[in-house]
């Protein structure tokens, strides 16, 4: 009887830790599918504060802007330019506004010194502004004083661009620093005619399409007007022209304006500069840049969208886009480079493919957003 009893009592004891092994076991279960609940609330709530976080109330506009007639078929699209002189800047909130292109101040030769600096922020916004999906291009603030100097220049920066895929320009910002060397050097009348000036900026423009990139002169109108010829410049180098008050008065073709030093972009502290791009949909954009000789233009690929309408994403569509040329797929990165303008709300959208190495020129391609 006694053995019976104990035998019991071992059955009895034995259950019960089973239940409270049971117990135990379902308790750790309900805890972590409550943390893997609390997980993923919060990851819900952070990719909502990041969405929040990215959205602009101000925006970029053409309001008060008068463009030029030979611009009537273009899509004007809307950049800025920044340096280490803005402070930190909010990258996703900057796309948000409309700004679909940025150029970067890469570096400088000092106007007194004339030593060559990288700027402070040049790394950084680089790799943020990538990151939100803008196009990005490099200027270098320019104190030249003849082509040996501009060549300097444009090799400084090649070294500084050489990590990043550059879906713009690199641009040689070339203007009279009061007080500057080169200031002096024209006031001391040692560079009279206007092709003293365009040997500098096509001596840059030249070293920095060799290397395969694309270039530009950024120049304000009065130095594009009473120091160099736009009008005989524009047939070697793509001209980004400066002039506020809106409207542009530079002779020659220029393809970027910058309209004002004073606007307002969500992200950005203080005022910025603001830029246009004018850009016609479907029209095959030859390069200076030096590729292969036998390069296939873009034009002669055949360009197709996964779909054909598409939803924002994160404040931007960036639809899938699949490059062939006889029948042989492209790769991104390699053959081409692939960048989205006007891609921040409904309505049209414009996929630019930009040939690399083997291919060449540009275009846009233009696509519905939802």
């Amino acid at each position: 009887m006694a053995d019976k009893e104990i035998k019991h009592e071992i059955v009895k004891k034995d259950a019960e830790s089973a239940g409270k092994k049971k117990l135990s076991y379902m308790s750790m279960i309900r805890l972590i599918a409550l943390a893997l609940i609390a997980l993923l609330v919060l990851v819900g709530i952070l990719k909502l504060a990041s969405y929040i976080g990215g959205i602009s109330r101000t925006k970029l506009s053409d309001e008060g802007l008068t463009h030029s007639g030979r611009f009537k078929d273009c899509v004007a699209v809307h950049g800025i330019d920044v340096s280490e002189h803005q402070d930190e800047i909010k990258w996703k909130k900057v796309k948000s506004s409309g700004a679909d292109f940025v150029f970067i101040r890469a570096g400088y030769r000092s106007a007194e010194s004339g030593e060559l600096k990288e700027d402070a922020d040049f790394r950084t916004n680089m790799k943020k502004a990538e990151k939100a999906g803008m196009m990005c291009g490099a200027y270098f603030f320019s104190q030249a004083l003849n082509e040996a100097e501009a060549v300097e220049e444009a090799e400084y920066l090649l070294k500084l661009v050489k990590r990043y895929e550059m879906a713009m320009p690199l641009v040689i910002d070339y203007e009279l620093y009061d007080g500057g060397r080169l200031q002096q050097k024209v006031e001391a009348g040692e560079m009279p005619a206007s092709s003293m000036y365009h040997d500098v900026v096509l001596a840059f423009c030249r070293r920095v399409e060799k290397a395969g990139y694309e270039s530009a002169v950024y120049a304000n109108y009065d130095m594009l007007t009473n120091y160099m010829d736009s009008t005989l410049l524009d047939d070697e180098a793509v001209i980004w022209a400066a002039q506020y008050g809106g409207a542009c008065d530079v002779e020659g073709n220029y393809l970027y304006w910058q309209c004002a030093e004073d606007a307002s972009v969500g992200g950005i502290e203080g005022n910025v500069d603001h830029d246009i791009w004018y850009i016609e949909p479907g029209r095959v954009y030859s390069t200076y840049a030096k590729g292969k000789k036998d390069a296939v233009s873009v034009s002669e690929c055949k360009i197709d969208f996964d779909q054909s309408s598409y939803k924002l994403k994160y404040h931007r569509a960036e639809p899938e886009v699949t490059v062939t040329y006889e029948d042989k797929k492209l790769r991104q990165g390699r053959d081409y480079v692939l960048s989205f303008v006007k891609n921040a709300e409904s309505g049209t959208g414009y996929a630019i493919v930009r040939g690399k190495k083997k291919y060449k020129d540009w275009i846009a391609v233009p696509f519905k957003i939802e």
